[in-house]
This record gives structure tokens, sequence and C-alpha cells, in this order.
């Protein structure tokens, strides 16, 4: 085995790097050379080294290289001489082989690593905070050597607590330490040798909400375009940054964590008016991305967009880009107002409006985001700012405080007819969340027929989308299917990917009420890729919830069954407590299609038990309609009266019309098993008129059979032959149906 020797050849703490004599004179004296016999100069220590290793076997190592004219007398030249060399920065033409890249180690690997330092012990007995300490650690190997240290030399320090001592990253590197070991200070080695330039533009981007780096973000904390490559390059090259890998390498890039929040740290140390210089910048280039971008919306925000364009944002759709900025925009906001940049904080809030649908606020956050400065007198940015404020106010269930805002708003601006007609998609908006979908269909229809004479494309696009659901909930799934088809294909000439994936997701679900599910089906599973690649979780689990359906109606109860479980897992973690109880309202159906009805019985009692929590009126009446069917299925009929007489009245509140109907049509079921047959045939009656009045060929096949039941019990046997006759001629899917029991089969199946 050939004999070790290492040095370390760039000394930390502020200090130079070493020499390349004073690394050679460490290696001399390690080969018994007396000092007295060094040669002063460096070509004579780096040829009495060769001359001393020629003919020996050895391995050196040198660590911590600065760069490569200082590695190079360093070098040996006998056949059994190796060299391990380690550094920050690429080296050229140093070996003959090929450098290797370190990695980080994988969290398996990481838990190893801290598990050596800190006793196994101590890390399997309580894995799940072990990795939480690897992670708040950055898996990087010298922060793991410092925390495990500190835990073996500390028996009193639990690993609850030394997680709870790195959770705020402000402390972070504070806690990196023990003894000669320092995070900071390694760090550090590295940072004070950049450019002065780059510090500033690294510190100011690490000191932002966290998100993705692109070119565009370095080019406009700095001056030129030119400089921000510069900046780029000099990062990567000393390994505080690495490219993407991808098409995209070049422009997308990736910082450590605890690098991050170093480099922040140093940001802050600089001189305030320094910091401000370039966060001023910064916010400037914000509002003109983002008044850029709104301005596809809103073409009367044109006049008010940069003349130096949007540069490399043109790559990606608006909502992308938006979407994926959108902590940083908030940021821009604030940021702007404590700068005394009231004009740009106000711009940037009226453009961020345009993208509502496309990012998520924080709870109570849109009146302070849009919140107009007291010096803010333009109309349309008041108007604007407004509106967003009711949007937000819809979102989060506060539909009466929206429409008290808009009232406000068309007092003030009456005479701006688009700006009035986009109001009107956010009182309809209202109504619906207020469960009122007469107002909410009379509201969309006025907004998207003004918005169409105005040419206002975008916001036409918005309109149709939400009317076809109030036209679908109204029992018009046929004009339903009309505008989100036109919606889809305005949607398609925009580029925009979420626009279209949202839009093939609402066309799905109107093709299952009109009983096409194999047209469906495809459309949810476009939609389920492009969310993923917008990593859009939350539409994501929307589209998986709605492909369940379709699922299940082409009969593959288990393929739905998955669906709902991923669409749960989901929205979860998520805390969207809504949409955990929609999914399980879902899964009664197909549990009670499998036969199993405990389970069935089980899953509705929890959906009821989460949205009467949530206090969402329509869906616990949802529930109660799937309950009743239940108690029937059970021939419990007269269990099932009361849910289905309460499911029938709010959504008569509601107006309903298709969840009504549905309701009724079981509760005729119920009064025809217990032999109530009046009210039975009003029942069916009732639910029937309304599958006639909309393209409900199934539901009114299913009703009809039901109704001729109920007339062959009582023995009216001419009047259900002529019924079966007339309905066998005019509804073909009533063919396919015959023997169908309405207090057997599940809902909406075959």
């Amino acid at each position: 085995m050939p004999t070790a020797s290492s040095t370390s050849i760039s000394r930390g703490h502020g200090d130079t790097p070493k020499t390349s004599s004073e690394a050679l004179e460490h290696l001399l004296l390690s080969l018994d050379v007396a000092r007295a016999d060094l040669p002063a100069d460096i070509d004579g220590r780096a040829a009495l080294f060769r001359s001393l290793t020629n003919d020996q076997r050895l391995l050196i190592v040198l660590d911590n290289a600065h760069r490569t004219e200082q590695v190079r007398p360093l070098l040996p030249v006998g056949a059994g001489c190796s060299v391990l060399i380690t550094s920050r920065k690429p080296l050229s033409s140093v070996t003959l082989r090929e450098p290797v890249l370190v990695s980080l180690p994988d969290e398996s690997e990481a838990l190893d690593v801290l598990a050596h330092y800190a006793g196994r012990e101590r890390v399997t007995s309580d894995p799940a905070v072990a990795l939480q300490i690897t992670r708040f650690c950055g898996r990087l190997p010298l922060a793991l050597r410092i925390v495990g240290s500190k835990l073996a030399q500390r028996s009193d320090l639990s690993l609850s607590h030394m997680k709870a001592r790195l959770e705020d990253e402000r402390l972070r590197l504070r806690e990196l330490v023990l003894e000669g070991d320092s995070l900071h200070a390694c760090l550090m080695l590295t940072y004070r040798d950049l450019e002065e330039v780059t510090r500033t533009a690294f510190g100011l981007i690490a000191s932002l909400p966290v998100g993705r780096l692109t070119n565009w973000h370095f080019e406009h904390v700095g001056t030129t375009r030119g400089a921000a490559f510069t900046v780029c390059d000099e990062l990567i090259e000393v390994s505080l940054m690495e490219a993407q890998g991808g098409e995209e390498a070049s422009t997308s890039y990736r910082v450590h964590d605890l690098v991050r929040v170093f480099a922040a740290e140093q940001y802050e140390l600089l001189p305030p008016e320094e910091r401000h210089q370039h966060e001023v910048r910064l916010v400037k280039a914000y509002r003109d991305a983002a008044v850029s971008l709104a301005a596809q919306r809103a073409p009367e925000l044109g006049a008010d967009v940069s003349a130096g364009g949007i540069g490399d944002l043109g790559r990606e759709s608006a909502a992308s880009w938006v979407s994926a900025e959108q902590e940083r925009l908030r940021w821009a906001i604030g940021r702007a107002r404590n700068l005394g940049m009231n004009a740009e904080a106000a711009e940037t809030g009226e453009a961020l409006s345009y993208f509502l649908d496309d990012i998520n606020l924080p709870t109570n956050s849109a009146d302070w985001l849009f919140g107009a400065p007291a010096s803010e007198t333009r109309p349309r940015v008041l108007a604007s700012l407004l509106r967003a404020r009711a949007s937000a106010a819809v979102a989060e269930g506060a539909p009466d405080t929206a429409l008290t805002l808009l009232g406000r708003n068309e007092a003030e601006d009456s005479a701006d007819l688009v700006g009035r007609a986009r109001d009107e998609m956010v009182v309809a908006r209202a109504y619906a969340a207020k469960r009122d979908f007469r107002e909410a269909l009379d509201h969309m229809t006025t907004a998207a027929h003004q918005l169409r004479a105005a040419d206002d494309a975008w916001h036409v696009l918005n309109s149709l989308e939400k009317l076809g659901e109030f036209q679908r909930w109204r029992g018009s799934p046929e004009l339903a299917e009309q505008s989100q088809r036109e919606a889809l294909r305005l949607a398609e000439r925009t580029g925009d990917l979420r626009a279209q994936a949202r839009l093939r997701r609402t066309l799905a679900e109107t093709l299952g009420y009109l009983r096409r599910p194999e047209e469906a089906a495809p459309l949810l599973e476009s939609a389920i890729r492009d969310f993923r690649v917008l990593n859009d979780r939350r539409w994501e689990g929307a589209s998986l919830y709605a492909l369940g359906k379709i699922y299940r109606l082409l009969g593959r109860r288990q393929d739905a069954r998955e669906r709902y479980d991923r669409a749960e897992e989901i929205f979860g973690p998520m805390g969207e407590r809504h949409w955990v109880g929609r999914v399980n309202n879902a899964r009664i159906r197909v549990l009670a299609g499998m036969e199993r009805l405990d389970e069935a019985a089980a899953t509705a009692r929890a959906a009821l038990e989460i949205i009467e929590q949530v206090g969402d009126e329509m869906w616990q009446a949802h529930t109660e309609r799937d309950i009743g069917w239940l108690h029937i299925k059970a021939g419990q009929s007269e269990d099932a009266l009361e849910p289905l007489t309460h499911a029938i009245e709010v959504t008569a509140r509601a107006g309903d019309a298709y969840a009504g109907s549905m309701a009724r049509h079981l509760r005729g079921v119920a009064y025809r098993e217990l032999g109530r047959y009046a009210e039975a045939h009003a029942d069916l009656e009732a639910a029937l008129d309304t599958y006639r009045s909309g393209s409900y060929e199934w539901n009114e096949a299913a009703v009809t059979h039901d109704v001729l039941r109920a007339l062959r019990t009582e023995g009216r046997m001419a009047e259900a032959g002529s019924l079966e006759e007339t309905s066998a001629a005019t509804n073909p899917v009533f063919v396919r149906m015959r023997g169908r029991d309405g207090a057997q089969v599940v809902p909406e199946e075959d």
C-alpha cells in the first residue's frame, strides 16, 4: 500500500490561501527533509519534492485547492504516486483523469453520516426527527458532522431539541459551529473571493422568497445582461450555484438552502442605501414584467408596458410565470410600499389581479395586497384593485363582502363598460357562492354578452367557462357544452396551458352529465398531465376527482377508487377539508356498486361530518341524497325520506335543477316502495319535467322505468304499456335499461 500524505492548501477564517512554496514546505518536512535543508525558492523546492518522490509509492491529498497554478508545482512525477485534489472550483489541465463531481448524499446516506457522529442508537430511536435534521442540514456532510458531534457530546441534547434549534433558518448557521468546524467560515472562503457585483446580486436574490432561478432574475438585479451572465458563471464556477439539467440548463439554476441563507445574511450587512438601490431596480423589473404579462389579458394595460419588453418571459405562458413568481410579486408590492414606490405597488397589484385564478393568495391578504394608497387616483387602477379584493372575498367564502365592494365600484365608475362587465363576472361568482344559481346564471350571461361585444377575449373565455357551469347546474348541459367548447377554443388560441387544462376538466364534467364518458376520460387524463407539468397540485387533485366519476360511469370502479384515493392524497396534506369531504362523498356510489354497503354507509357518515364542519349546505344536501339512496337500497325507505327531503329543499333554494331532480327521483322511488303512489308520481313527474327540458336522455329513461314500476304495482297496466311503447320509440337509451330498478342500481349507472 502507498504511504499517504496530505496538506490543506487553502487557509480559512479570512486569510489568503497558502502559496505553492508554503505547501511544498509542509510536504518536504513530512518527507523528513530538515528545515535547514529546504531550498529557499519554489523551483528548488519543487525539484527536490519530485526527486524524493520519484521512486516512492505515495498518495498525496491536496485539500481545498484554490487554483491550477497553486497546484501544479506540487505534483510528483513518480509512476508510483497518485494525487487526490479537492477544490471548490474546476481546475484545468491538472491531471490526466477526468474530475469527479461530488454530489450530496441521498437521505439514507445522510442519515448514515449523522448516525456515524451522533451514534446509531440516537438516530434509530427517532428516525423521523433525525430525517428532519438531515433536511435542515441540507444533507451537507460538514453540517451533519457538526450536528452529529454536538449530539454525541451532549447526552442531554435530544434529537427533538436539536431539530427545534435548527428550525429557524435565520439562526441555523449559528448552530452549525463546533470548535474548529464552521459552515459559515467554510462558505466565507469562497464568498470573499467573489466579485463585488456577484456578491450583491447573489445576496439580493437569496433574500427573496424561495423559488426557481433563471437568467431573468440575475439580469434584473445587475446593471446589464452581460453582467448577469458573468455573475451566473462565477457562482457556478465556485459551486455556490448549479445549473439545472435539461434543455433549459443555461437559464435555470439551483442554490443550496444553506448557501442561500448564508448569502442572504451577507446581503443584510450591506449599507441600507446600497441595498435600496438594487431593490428599487428589482421592484421595477417585477412591475414591468407583471404589467407586460397582464396586458395579454387586459389590453388597456398595454399603454403602461415598459419599452424594454419582457425578454425571456415570452418563452412561457403568462400564467405559468406569474404562478411561479407569486410570492416574489407579493414581496415586490410590499417592498415598493416601503421604498415609497406607491405607483409601482398599485400597478403590480393591478397586474396581479388578472391572475387570481392562477395563484394562491394567503388568507386575508387581499385587502393589503390590493389596497390603494391615498395618492392613487387613476379610476382604472382603483377599479381593478377593488375588483381583486371582491374576487378574493368570494374565494374566502365572503360573497356578501364582494357584492358590497362591487356596489361601491359601480357607483364610482359606471362609465367603464368593460370594467362593469368584468365586475358582473365577480358578482355572478358571488351569487354562486351564495348558492343562488339563478342569479349567478343571469349575471354571468350578461357579463359574457357585454364582454363579447367589447371583444375582451380573455374575459370572454373566463365568463364562458363559468357560464357553462351555471348552465349545467340549471339543467341545460347542452348549452353548457357549447359555452365551454367556445372557451376552450379561445384558450387554445392564447396558448395558455393552465386555462386549457382547466377547461378540459370543466368540459369533461359536462360530458359526464351528458352521459358521454368516453369523450370525457381523455380530456381529464390530458388535464391531469398538464397540471402536473404546471406543478398545480390543487387542480391536479380536482381533475383526479372528476376522472373518478367518469371511470365509475364507464364501469371501471377500481380505477375510480384509485383516482379518488390519489385525489385525497393531494387534498389531505393541503388541509383542503372541503375537497376531502367531496372525495368521500364520491366513494359512496363506488362502494355501493361493489355491494360493500357497510363501507359505503361509513364513508357517507364521514363525508357528512366533514362537510357539516366546513359549512357547505349544498354538498351536505348531495351527501344526504346519497344517504337516502343507501337507505332505499337497504330496504329502509321510510328512513330515506328525511335526508332526501332536506336535499330537495336545499337544491330548490339554490336553483340547482339537476341536483334537485336527482333527489326527487330517489324520493319518488322511496314513496313507491312505501306504497305512497300519489306522492311517488308527483316526485317522479317533477324529475321528468327537468330532464325533458334538457339533454338528459339517460336520466329521463331511468326515471321512466321507475314510473313504469309504480304503475304496474298499482295495476295500471294499460298506462304502463302506453308509456313503455312511447318511450321505446323516442328514447333509445330507454330500451337498453329494460328491467332497471331505481331502488337497487347505483344512481347514474346502467
